[in-house]
C-alpha cells in the first residue's frame, strides 16, 4: 500500500472520528418560531407583533407563529417564556407595563424581570399625547400649566386606573411642570377618554393611537406629545420639551428571548429585526400604526428598558403609589 493512500485514509479516519466526537450544531432557526403576546388578538400590540412576525419568518426562513397569552398584566406570557427551552425559538413582547411598571410598583412577579430574560432589540416607540377636554379653558401647554397653577388641587387627569401608564407618565409631567391635580382612576381608558370627551375630567395622558380620532374630530384638545420630536400625524402639536417641560416618555414594546439563549442566536435575531425596521415598508406599516421605529442592540434595549424601570421606580417611591388590592 503506498504512503499517499495510508495518508489518505488516516485523514478520513479522523475525519469521522472528529465527526462522532462533536456533532454539528443545527443552524438556527431549525423550527417554527413562537412569539408570546401578552395582549388578546386585535390590539395595537398584537398587530404590531403579527406584522414582524411575518416579516421576521421571511427574513430567518422559519415561520413566526403568534401565541396570544392575555392576563397579569403580562405575568401569564412571560412565565410561559421563562418555562421554554433557551435556544431561540421562543420569543416574548415584552412592554412598560409589565418589565418597567409592575416592577416599580412591586408587583410579585414569578420571575425576576432582569435576571431571566435576554433583550433581543425594540419593536417600536409608542408616542403618547397629552391632551384636555373640549371645554378645558386653556388651549396650549403654557396655558394649561398657567391654570394648574392659578388653580393648585382644583383640576383632575383621568386614568385607566392605578399604577398604568398614563397614571404614571401624568404623575412625571406634573413632578417636572410643578403642578399638582387630582387623580380620577377608571377601570379602562375607554371609559376615561368618554368623561375627558364630556368635559367630566380635564386632561389626561393616553396614546396617540387610540386619541388620534379624537383629536382630529376636534373632539379633545391635543396639548403636547411625549416623544422627542413631533409626530407626522399631528406636527402642529409641540413636544413635552418644545414647550418647557423637560420629559421625554414613550410607550414601548420589545423582544424578548430566555436568558440562557446563545448570543449567537441573540445576534442573529437582533440583526434580522434591525434589518427590518430600516425598511421603507416597515416604516410605512408603522405610521399607519401611530408607531416610531427604533432599531436597537439588545445591550442598548436592555440599557432603555432599565432607564425606565429606575424612573418609575424613583416616582413611585417618591410619591408612595401603591397598587389597587
Amino acid at each position: 500500500m503506498s504512503r499517499l493512500r495510508l495518508t489518505r485514509r488516516r485523514f478520513a479516519a479522523l475525519g469521522l472520528a472528529a465527526s462522532f466526537a462533536t456533532p454539528a450544531r443545527a443552524a438556527f432557526p431549525d423550527k417554527p418560531i413562537r412569539l408570546l403576546v401578552p395582549f388578546a388578538p386585535g390590539g395595537g400590540t398584537d398587530i404590531v407583533a403579527r406584522f414582524i412576525g411575518e416579516k421576521l419568518g421571511a427574513a430567518l426562513g422559519q415561520p413566526v407563529i403568534v401565541d396570544n397569552r392575555p392576563g397579569g398584566n403580562g405575568v401569564i406570557a412571560g412565565e410561559a417564556l421563562t418555562r421554554s427551552a433557551p435556544d431561540g425559538h421562543t420569543l416574548l413582547v415584552a412592554t412598560a407595563a409589565g418589565f418597567a411598571s409592575a416592577p416599580a410598583l412591586g408587583a410579585k412577579l414569578p420571575y425576576d424581570t432582569v435576571k431571566d430574560f435576554a433583550p433581543v432589540g425594540m419593536l417600536g416607540l409608542f408616542p403618547l399625547v397629552l391632551v384636555g377636554a373640549p371645554n378645558l379653558p386653556a388651549n396650549t401647554l403654557a396655558e394649561f400649566i398657567a391654570l394648574a397653577k392659578a388653580k393648585p388641587g382644583e383640576l383632575n387627569y383621568a386614568s385607566a386606573g392605578v399604577g398604568g401608564t398614563n397614571h404614571l407618565v401624568f404623575e412625571m409631567f406634573a413632578q417636572r411642570a410643578g403642578v399638582k391635580l387630582a387623580h380620577v382612576p377608571y377601570k379602562g381608558a375607554a371609559l376615561a377618554t368618554t368623561d375627558l370627551r364630556s368635559g367630566a375630567v380635564h386632561v389626561m395622558v393616553d396614546s396617540l393611537a387610540a386619541s388620534l380620532g379624537n383629536i382630529q374630530a376636534k373632539a379633545v384638545k391635543c396639548l403636547a406629545v411625549t416623544m422627542a420630536t413631533r409626530q407626522p400625524q399631528i406636527p402642529e402639536t409641540p413636544t413635552l420639551k418644545e414647550s418647557g417641560v423637560d420629559l421625554v416618555y414613550p410607550g414601548w414594546a420589545a423582544l424578548a428571548a430566555p436568558a440562557a439563549t446563545p448570543a449567537a442566536v441573540i445576534a442573529q435575531l437582533s440583526r434580522a429585526l434591525a434589518d427590518l425596521m430600516a425598511q421603507e415598508e416597515t416604516k410605512a406599516r408603522y405610521r399607519q400604526l401611530v408607531i416610531e421605529p427604533a432599531a436597537m442592540t439588545p445591550q442598548e434595549t436592555a440599557a432603555f428598558i432599565a432607564q425606565d424601570r429606575a424612573q418609575l421606580t424613583e416616582l413611585v417611591k417618591k410619591l408612595d403609589i401603591k397598587l389597587e388590592q
